[in-house]
C-alpha cells in the first residue's frame, strides 16, 4: 500500500504483504505521516506492505491518488477539496486538528519594511497553490481589506518559494513547517502573519474510493489508521526524541526541528457535522472566488463507517496518555 502526505505536507500509502525495505520509499522535507510511524515503530509486523511516496504539496499528492499510485494520505484539507471539485472520487477517513500555535504563516525577509497585511498591496507574494495555506492567506488578505486582485500571488512549490523570498524575487512567502521553521532558524525570516488565528479548518486523513471499495485494502486501510494516530500520539507525548527523529529523517537542523515541535501539538478525530460545515464553507468560499467550477458537496465525501475506528483508537491513546502521567 502506498502511503503519502503532502501540506502540512507529507505522503501517500499502498498496502499490500510484509514491511518494505528502507531502500523501497523515497524521503523529502515533508514525510511527517511516514517520519512518525517510523519513529513510533508502527511500521512494523504489519500484514501487509507499506511503500511511501512523499510529496511537496497537496496538489501533486491528489494527482498521483486520483492516478491509483496512493491509497491513503494526509494533509491539508483544501487541495483534497479542489480535487473533489475537479471530481476526484476521494473518501475522508478522520480529521486532523492542531492544538498549538502551528508553523502556518506568512514570512517576510529580515530587514524588510513590511510590518503589516495592508503593506503587502502590490507586493508579490509566493504560495504554493491548492494548500491549506491557500485558504489561510486568501481570508487573511480579507481581513486586511485587500482582495486576491489587490496582490501578485506566484504559485511556486516550497523550495522555489524559498529561492524567491530569498533572493527578493517575492516579498513575502506563506508556508508551513518545518519549511517556517527552517527558514526562520537558518534564513533569519520573520514571520509577518502566524495563520492558524486567522482561519484553521482542520487537515484530512483519506483515502482514493477505489481503495475502499477492495474488501482487503479497505481492512488494512482500517488498521494502518489506527496506526497512524497510535504514532501521532506517541510523537506527541516523545517532543524531544521526535525533534531528533524530524532532524534526522529530514535532513534538517536540530534548531529547526526543535522549533517546529514546540509548536505542534495535532490530533484525529472522527469527522463530525461541524468539521464537515467548515470544509464545506471552505468549498463555497473558492467557488464564490470564482477559483472552482463548482463547489463540491463535503457530506458525500466522508466514509462514515471509518468514525468507529478513529474514535475508539483515539480515545485509546487518550487513556494511554493519562495513565503514563
Amino acid at each position: 500500500m502506498t502511503a503519502a502526505r503532502a501540506a502540512p505536507p507529507g505522503p501517500g500509502f499502498r498496502l499490500s504483504g510484509p514491511a518494505v525495505p528502507a531502500d523501497t520509499y523515497r524521503r523529502r522535507l515533508r514525510a511527517s505521516l511516514h517520519r512518525a510511524l517510523l519513529a513510533a515503530g508502527e511500521d512494523e509486523n504489519t500484514p501487509y506492505k507499506i511503500k511511501y511516496a512523499d510529496f511537496d504539496s497537496t496538489q501533486p499528492l491528489t494527482e498521483a491518488l486520483r492516478a491509483g499510485r496512493v491509497d491513503i494520505a494526509a494533509g491539508g484539507e483544501t487541495g483534497v477539496l479542489f480535487a473533489m471539485a475537479n471530481k476526484a472520487e476521494i473518501k475522508v477517513l478522520a480529521a486532523t486538528r492542531e492544538r498549538r500555535l502551528g508553523g502556518s504563516a506568512i514570512l517576510v525577509r529580515e530587514g524588510s519594511p513590511i510590518r503589516g497585511l495592508a503593506q503587502l498591496k502590490g507586493k508579490t507574494i509566493a504560495l504554493p497553490y491548492y494548500t491549506h495555506q491557500h485558504y489561510q492567506l486568501a481570508v487573511a488578505l480579507k481581513q486586511a481589506g485587500l482582495s486576491w486582485d489587490n496582490v501578485k500571488v506566484v504559485n511556486l512549490d516550497t523550495a522555489a518559494g524559498s529561492a524567491a523570498l530569498n533572493g527578493k524575487h517575492a516579498d513575502a512567502f506563506v508556508v508551513w513547517d518545518p519549511n517556517t521553521a527552517v527558514a526562520q532558524t537558518q534564513q533569519h525570516a520573520r514571520v509577518l502573519k502566524p495563520l492558524r488565528p486567522v482561519i484553521d479548518p482542520p487537515g484530512m486523513l483519506y483515502a482514493p474510493s477505489a481503495a475502499l471499495d477492495d474488501p482487503s485494502k479497505k481492512a488494512a486501510l482500517r488498521d494502518l489508521t489506527r496506526r497512524i494516530i497510535r504514532a501521532n500520539a506517541w510523537v506527541n507525548e516523545r517532543p524531544e526524541a521526535w525533534a531528533k527523529s524530524i532532524s534526522r529523517l529530514s535532513g534538517i537542523p536540530l534548531a529547526a526541528a526543535g522549533l517546529q515541535v514546540s509548536r505542534s501539538r495535532s490530533v484525529y478525530e472522527p469527522v463530525g457535522k461541524p468539521t464537515v460545515a467548515a470544509w464545506q464553507k471552505e468549498a463555497d468560499y473558492f467557488k464564490g472566488l470564482g477559483q472552482i467550477p463548482s463547489a463540491p458537496v463535503v457530506k458525500d465525501s466522508v466514509q462514515g463507517d471509518f468514525a468507529p475506528v478513529v474514535e475508539k483508537a483515539a480515545a485509546a491513546v487518550s487513556d494511554a496518555g493519562r495513565g503514563g502521567r
